[in-house]
Order: structure tokens, then C-alpha cells, then sequence
């Protein structure tokens, strides 16, 4: 028995996506680079879109040794002419785009009164516009075959603003409210519109935030999801067409129950945001004071 076939007997090449087309956007690492992958492995076609060309590079050929078929394209999704140029080529070399994942973003975090408008123009132009570039650059060819998929990576902080994440949560609300409305606009064409919504996950750019002196303290902190997590609710919400999916599952729903009482949640995590800051300083003092003594 060949080695191909010995590979796609145990299900490991080809899978629920088998010859399907796949556009990822922010390929280069964290969420999308995990989400590309998995694609692969399930034996799709599968386009890398991210700035970083090398990235990408070393990406597809882990992709390709998996069993999928790799398309790596250096795009920045806030480059509207880019996306769309790279949207054709992707049409060119797959004939089709099935899936589109719109995984770029930027966090950016700051408290309100000392957020530069400027790092608020950055995020807003990645996490809202760059997903528009995407999805209005793919949509005539989903609504030519009458079909398709669509997954917006968007965030929990996308249902509740917290500091110091408040530019960011305001990029991820617009995000959520594009992504609705784009639902009930696509309602019945056969596209389907879904919203991964993730806590904080173990990527290098929820690290690089993390590094904020409000947040690094906080014992939650370090308790950062696995990438993974966020690719299974990916894939689920592209092969069933899921509405929303959550990471964990039902994080959202507190949230919503949440906004039902604003003065009462914004209480509670003002003096609690506040106990785990403090909390963070005295734990992270007392192992300095146990590294001093050893």
C-alpha cells in the first residue's frame, strides 16, 4: 500500500473539506496560521494572505506535506486593490473560493483618556475594513456559484467593552454589527455568515498586550486559551453554517445577560478588575521576595 493511500485511509489527508477552496486572511501566525493548517490537513485548497511573505512561505509547505494544496500571497487586507488583486489570483489557481476566513487583526490596548487616535485608525483599519475588503472582494464569486461561506474572527470584547481594550472592543463591535447585517442581507442566497467569538487565546498578539501594566498583573491573564480551541469553532462554523460560536462555548451569553443590567455589570467589573490588579501585584511581588531569598 502506498503511502498516500495508507495516509487517506486513516483519515489524516482527506476530510470534511476535501477539495474545497479556503481563503485565510493573518496566515502568518496565531489564529489563522492554526486555522490554515487544519484546513490543509483536511485536504483543502487553501490561500495564506498575511504581510509577512516568509511566514507564509514556511506555512505552505508544512500545508503541502500535510496532504492540502497551498497558495501563499503577501497582501495587507487593508490594501483594498491588494485584496481584490489577490482574491483574482486565488480564482485563477483554485477556480473557486468556498470559505473565507477573516482572521487578520490588530490589538492595540491603551486606556481610554490615553488612546492615540491614530493606534485607533490602525486597529479599526485591519479588524473592520480589512475583513470588508475580503468579504466584498470574494462575495460575487459566492453569489455566481449561489453558495459559500464566510467566518468572521471577532472577540468577546466585541459584546463587552473593557478597559484597557477599549479601541479595541469598538473595532470588534463594528465587526459583530457588519457581520450581522451582512447575515440577514445574504438570507436565502445560500452564503452563510458565521461569528467566531474567542476570550483571550495564546497568540503572540494577545502576549504583546498582555505586556499593558493593567493587564500583565492579572492572574487570568496567564490563562490564555489554546489557538486550537478558535480553529475547532472555525471549522464547525464552516461546515454546519453556524450563526455564532463561542470560545468556550456560552462565554457570550453571560455577556449578553449582562448588558440586560450595564450599571450593575460596570460596578462589578470596575472594583473587580481592580481586586485581580491588585491581586497580580502582590503575588507578583511575593515571588520576587521568594526568588530574593532562595
Amino acid at each position: 500500500m502506498s503511502e498516500s493511500v495508507k495516509r487517506e485511509s486513516k483519515g489524516f489527508v482527506r476530510g470534511y473539506f476535501r477539495d474545497k477552496s479556503v481563503l485565510v486572511t493573518g496566515a502568518s501566525s496565531g489564529i489563522g496560521h492554526d486555522v490554515a493548517m487544519a484546513f490543509g490537513q483536511q485536504g483543502a485548497r487553501v490561500a495564506i494572505l498575511a504581510r509577512r511573505k516568509s511566514h507564509l512561505d514556511t506555512l505552505a509547505g508544512k500545508i503541502e506535506k500535510a496532504g492540502g494544496k497551498a497558495l501563499a500571497i503577501d497582501c495587507d487586507v487593508t490594501d483594498r486593490a491588494r485584496v481584490f488583486a489577490a482574491v483574482d489570483q486565488v480564482k485563477e489557481s483554485f477556480g473557486k473560493i468556498d470559505i473565507l476566513i477573516n482572521s487578520a487583526g490588530l490589538l492595540i490596548s491603551d486606556s481610554f483618556e490615553q488612546m492615540h487616535p491614530e493606534d485607533l485608525e490602525k486597529m479599526m483599519a485591519v479588524n473592520l475594513f480589512g475583513a470588508i475588503n475580503a468579504m466584498q472582494a470574494v462575495l460575487p464569486l459566492m453569489r455566481k456559484a449561489k453558495g459559500g461561506s464566510i467566518v468572521n474572527i471577532s472577540s468577546l470584547a466585541g459584546r463587552r467593552g473593557m478597559p484597557p481594550l477599549g479601541g479595541y472592543s469598538a473595532t470588534k463591535f463594528a465587526l459583530v454589527g457588519m457581520t450581522e447585517a451582512l447575515r440577514v442581507e445574504l438570507f436565502n442566497t445560500g452564503i452563510k455568515v458565521s461569528l467566531v467569538m474567542p476570550g483571550v487565546i495564546d497568540t503572540p498578539m494577545a502576549h504583546d498586550a498582555l505586556k499593558h501594566d493593567s493587564l500583565k498583573d492579572m492572574p487570568g491573564a496567564t490563562f490564555a486559551m489554546p489557538a486550537r480551541w478558535v480553529t475547532w469553532a472555525v471549522l464547525a462554523a464552516a461546515a454546519f453554517g453556524l450563526t455564532e460560536v463561542d470560545v468556550p462555548p456560552g462565554a457570550a451569553v453571560a455577556e449578553k445577560l449582562a448588558s440586560l443590567f450595564p450599571g450593575v455589570t460596570d460596578a462589578f467589573l470596575s472594583v473587580g478588575t481592580r481586586l485581580m490588579q491588585t491581586a497580580g501585584t502582590l503575588i507578583a511581588g511575593a515571588g520576587k521576595t521568594g526568588q530574593k531569598a532562595k
